[in-house]
Formats: C-alpha cells, sequence, structure tokens
C-alpha cells in the first residue's frame, strides 16, 4: 500500500487589498463564513507579488487555496499580480477572485484574459460586501472541488 501524503493545514486565502475599510470587510465577510481558514492580506500588489513568489515550491500547505486580488493597486496592478500567479508560481491553479470597484466592460474583459476564476464587482452597502465574501468563501473553500495539486 502507498503511502500518501495529504493537504492538512487550514485552508489559506490571501487577499490583496489596498483599501483598509474593504480589508475590515473581507475579514468580517471571512469570519461570517464560519470556516476555519488563514487570511493573509497584502495592501499592495508589490509586496503581494514578492511574497508570493519566496512561497516555496515543495510545501504546499504553505500554497493559497484561494486569492482575492483588488485589480486596482499601487505598484503592481492586479492584473500584473494575476500574471504572476498564472505564470510564476507552484500553484497557478489557484482561483484568483478578482473583486473590483470597477464596472468597465473593459476591466472584466481583461482580467479574464489573464485567466481570473471570477470577477465580482465590490458592493457599495457594508452589508451585501460582508455577504459576498461569505459566499465567495463558501463556494471556493466549501464547496467547489478542486483537482489536487501536483497530480
Amino acid at each position: 500500500m502507498s503511502e500518501q501524503t495529504a493537504h492538512t493545514a487550514v485552508p489559506r486565502v490571501i487577499a490583496v487589498e489596498d483599501n483598509p475599510a474593504d480589508v475590515r470587510l473581507m475579514e468580517e465577510g471571512v469570519a461570517a463564513a464560519g470556516v476555519e481558514l488563514a487570511l493573509t492580506v497584502y495592501n499592495s500588489g508589490r509586496t503581494a507579488a514578492d511574497q508570493l513568489r519566496a512561497i516555496d515550491a515543495d510545501a504546499p500547505d504553505d500554497h493559497p487555496d484561494l486569492i482575492l486580488l483588488d485589480l486596482n493597486l499601487p505598484g503592481t496592478s492586479g492584473l500584473e499580480l494575476l500574471t504572476l500567479v498564472r505564470t510564476e508560481t507552484p500553484f497557478q491553479d489557484v482561483p484568483v477572485v478578482i473583486i473590483s470597484s470597477s464596472e468597465s466592460r473593459d476591466d472584466i474583459n481583461r482580467a479574464y484574459e489573464h485567466a481570473a476564476n471570477a470577477y465580482v464587482t465590490k458592493p457599495t452597502d457594508p452589508d451585501n460586501y460582508i455577504d459576498m465574501i461569505d459566499a465567495t468563501i463558501d463556494f471556493w473553500i466549501t464547496t467547489a472541488t478542486r483537482t489536487p495539486a501536483n497530480e
């Protein structure tokens, strides 16, 4: 019988968001989801890029299970960061959900062209924002079945 290594750590969610009010709402949405997970927040694309590049390919428990990504970030843009995730990391298949205030059809199309898994416009009502994060966590962490990494 062969031994298999299982991903045993709590799910890791990385949020890249430069607006402190939106970060607070994201944290409330994660809490509302009622799922044990590790949330790491980066407030700039450049910081997120540096940290994502530093994640060890041989340490799957350190790989994110979901990335919540603002489109308009200081320094490295959300699209540049999405391209980095899809081309330069060992977790290229991780779901990336763009969460942006932009409703521009061009922004939405570009996000999908860069392989975003979903694009969500930020609700202006705080309760709706919290509900959106709760639903996003519920779907991508609790409900969706993904191919295990490295198979």
